[in-house]
């Protein structure tokens, strides 16, 4: 059943074009992704300056229209439960919210799955690794991730086992969509607010199955054995050096975990 004819999908945008009418829709919208962001954020690793932006956005509502709020977020999760599939990003376009003026457009899904499945379904038929990574530059709500997670689980695979993900986009709004749907679906990783071109990271939001899976240590032993491994078996008149992994120590975030920028051989990694 195509994503717009679930009936969460009309009580969604029913109830959402209800929510604070004097208000641009947009910023309705926005609030509404950054709540519930610092919400799931928070509910497993507390962050103060994260804590104050959501007050503050709750001052600018009634007590009605925050509870509405809620309501918003329970569709969002029957809209999810049927698969791995962007749905954020079809109903900030539904709602004519896109900024056509910089080209915002957001991948269907048919697409992405057919780019994931074609590329990488064969790939993970034979995964032999313990887990796999993938680096999603410019992943805007996260159409691409959540379709390549979609293909993952129909040969098998548990994402929240077998599957790291790193995620950029250079508009925070279109970014914590990404944070947003990747901590509903469970996916261990982080997301990553600032221009990839630039290397620069805003922001860096990990998401609970990162922490909850004990991912900051299982990235650290197995890239480290992938090292070591590599090290051995390289023969010495042909040894290069491999790029180590970059942290990043952005202001006013987690920085109790290293954000890797680059992949260590013997580490897979899918960049679409």
């Amino acid at each position: 059943m195509p994503i717009n004819r679930h009936p969460a999908w009309g009580e969604f945008v029913k109830a959402f074009n209800t929510i604070a009418r004097h208000r641009h829709r947009y910023e309705v919208f926005r609030d509404f992704v950054t709540m519930s962001a610092a919400a799931l954020h928070n509910a497993i690793r507390k962050d103060e300056k994260l804590e104050a932006e959501y007050l503050t956005i709750a001052t600018r509502y009634k007590r009605d229209e925050l509870s509405e709020f809620s309501e918003l977020l329970a569709k969002l999760v029957l809209l999810l439960e049927t698969e791995p599939r962007d749905v954020l990003g079809p109903l900030y376009m539904e709602l004519e919210l896109g900024n056509t003026n910089t080209g915002q457009f957001f991948t269907p899904h048919e697409v992405s799955e057919l780019m994931a499945r074609v590329t990488y379904g064969d790939e993970l038929k034979t995964l032999d690794k313990p887990f796999i990574t993938v680096c999603e530059p410019a992943c805007g709500a996260g159409g691409m991730v959540l379709a390549f997670v979609n293909v993952m689980l129909s040969h098998g695979h548990n994402p929240a086992q077998r599957l790291w993900v790193q995620a950029q986009d250079i508009d925070r709004t279109a970014a914590l969509m990404c944070y947003l749907q990747m901590a509903l679906w469970h996916i261990p990783g982080v997301v990553i607010v600032g221009n990839t071109l630039a290397m620069e990271a805003r922001e860096v939001w990990y998401t609970p199955a990162h922490h909850l899976g004990f991912w900051h240590h299982r990235l650290e032993r197995e890239w480290g054995r992938a090292e070591s491994h590599s090290s051995d078996s390289d023969d010495s008149s042909a040894i290069q050096e491999e790029p180590q992994p970059v942290p990043i120590n952005p202001q006013n975030r987690d920085t109790t975990r290293p954000l890797i920028l680059s992949i260590p051989k013997g580490q897979s990694s899918f960049d679409f």
